[in-house]
């Protein structure tokens, strides 16, 4: 499962796939990463991953133990007990592995920021201890980030869902290693946890160890080979079991291919088998009555529990980053108290189809001025709609007011430009002045002049802010969430009618069709993309409206 680094800024999330690091004992560099993640495949015992579960735990516990039995590399006693892990014989503590990946998160945000002082909220699971809690405060103050704060993953992902400003939520969070439920009292950005369980010994990674073990037994039946001592093989599998376990939660069946994947006397033996999501419902049985939020099965639990269906407004995978996100921006703004030296939120105007565009961002020390040139297009008149806030959109922010430009030379002469100046004084008022070269434009208000005069500074107090803070993130987590919905449903479909008609349609339009169901998936894979999500989602369409057309 991929982890995301929050650009405050441009209101994005920069895909990151964390817990690896490759570690380079000749210059003792780490590689952490999709880098690491592919260096797996050949070197499996120099390749560190689920950190995250080593933290804070001594050798001897049994969870430790356990790990011990299923990863490639070793994990080996530290000099008070402590669980450590070794490469080519050099020693390292989870700490220090965290540390390299938090390196990492502040190299990629300093790539998208500019920023040399980064401040964090960190979020770490609710069953953490005191002990393992301080470990990762001391992997971030490490890596150079200034940790503002901890915070419990149910209570980040509570805080994700703007959509319930008051009432009880119920979180329910999978990791690779450990699940949690938790019932919490929600009152604007104030969360009281009501009810907690959690279970450190199960999770995601359980889910993929029962495929391991269907492959592995698999092999043993049609090709009478365990593989279970080849580290490389086993690798190979775990890798296969995550794909076809993410694939199952949106297709009914999924044919797994893995050429030469071991050896045997007879020559390369490779596994070629189809597991359906019905097989794999019945081989994690067992563990579905325990939880994963993103399998189907586990859906259908909960809507029959709680008689409601699982919130889809955030992706599951965004919510707790999203959480911790609004809890850092929380926090830096309860440090800035509201200082009447800077502009508090986001000034500027509508623009096409209701988009706010900014103009004086927010936190812009005062007195500030900002020109931009807007294009009267031939009309006559054009009304410029000035607002404040934060959201995409502009009528989730706060109005100031109008001011009408009219254009006194003649339709046929073509488009003319105009400036748009924005003052915010040392006293909050904002003044918006309009002109151009030729003075060919007229502002039509109360004022009879091309400036008009709005005060700012009683528009936006501590609740406002802290408001339009927990509001501006969701437009594009929203519409991002919905459009990925969308798409699986559309691969779905697509899927339901080639199952059913592919005996009576023409051989390439079955190929068309599952051409555009594999560059879908790929697409949905790709968190960043959106255009090449819509493009190969129209494609998918297109393709199914051929077919039910046939």
């Amino acid at each position: 499962m991929p982890s995301y680094v929050t650009v405050i800024q441009r209101s994005t999330f920069i895909p990151y796939v964390r817990g690896l690091q490759n570690l380079d004992y000749v210059g003792r560099r780490a590689a952490v990463g999709e880098i690491a993640r592919r260096q797996m495949f050949r070197h499996p015992s120099d390749v560190i991953f689920n950190t995250k579960k080593l933290v804070g735990k001594q050798f001897d516990d049994y969870h430790v133990q356990e790990m011990r039995k299923k990863v490639p590399f070793g994990i080996v006693k530290g000099p008070r007990g402590e669980a450590w892990v070794e490469v080519h014989g050099m020693k390292f503590s989870p700490v220090e592995m965290t540390k390299a990946i938090f390196a990492k998160l502040k190299d990629i945000v300093q790539m998208n920021q500019f920023h040399h002082v980064l401040k964090a909220v960190i979020s770490v699971p609710a069953f953490f201890s005191v002990q393992q809690r301080k470990d990762i405060i001391s992997a971030g103050n490490g890596a150079g980030f200034e940790v503002l704060q901890l915070i419990d993953e149910p209570t980040a992902a509570a805080l994700s869902s703007t959509a319930v400003k008051e009432g009880v939520v119920v979180v329910f969070g999978m990791g690779a290693g450990s699940y949690s439920i938790s019932v919490l009292q929600m009152s604007g950005t104030d969360i009281e946890t009501k009810v907690q369980f959690d279970d450190p010994s199960m999770g995601g990674d359980q889910f993929d160890d029962i495929l391991v073990d269907y492959f592995v037994k698999e092999i043993i039946r049609l090709h009478s080979v365990d593989i279970r001592d080849d580290k490389h093989a086993i690798v190979r599998l775990v890798a296969e079991a995550e794909k076809t376990k993410v694939r199952l939660s949106t297709e009914p069946e999924v044919r797994v291919l893995i050429p030469c994947l071991t050896g045997s006397a007879d020559g390369p033996i490779d596994l070629n088998i189809t597991v359906s999501r019905a097989k794999f419902e019945n081989l994690v049985g067992h563990l579905a009555e325990q939880i994963q939020v993103k399998v189907p099965k586990i859906q259908r639990i909960i809507c029959e529990v709680f008689g409601k269906h699982q919130s889809t407004r955030v992706n599951p995978e965004e919510a707790v980053v999203i959480g911790s996100a609004l809890q850092a921006a929380l926090t830096i703004e309860d440090q800035h108290e509201m200082r009447t030296d800077m502009i508090p939120l986001s000034i500027g105007v509508e623009s096409a189809k209701g988009v706010f565009m900014r103009i004086i961002p927010r936190h812009t020390t005062i007195p500030a001025t900002r020109t931009i040139k807007i294009p009267v297009w031939c009309r006559e008149c054009i009304c410029i709609r000035i607002f404040m806030g934060e959201h995409i959109k502009v009528q989730q922010n706060k109005f100031l007011g109008e001011i009408e430009v009219c254009n006194k030379q003649r339709p046929y002469q073509g488009p003319d430009n105009f400036e748009l100046t924005f003052e915010v004084d040392k006293d909050n008022v904002l003044k918006v002045t309009v002109r151009n070269s030729d003075d060919q434009l007229e502002v039509t208000s109360n004022f009879k002049k091309a400036t008009k005069v709005f005060p700012i500074h009683g528009t936006a107090c501590n609740s406002n802010v802290q408001n339009a803070l927990l509001d501006w993130p969701m437009h594009m987590v929203g519409i991002h969430a919905r459009l990925r919905n969308l798409a699986r449903l559309v691969m779905n479909t697509l899927n339901k009618v080639l199952s059913v008609r592919k005996d009576e349609l023409p051989k390439d339009l079955c190929e068309d069709a599952v051409k555009a169901l594999i560059d879908l998936r790929v697409a949905l894979e790709d968190d960043v993309d959106v255009d090449k999500l819509k493009r190969k989602m129209h494609a998918a369409q297109s393709v199914e409206s051929k077919m039910l057309r046939f």
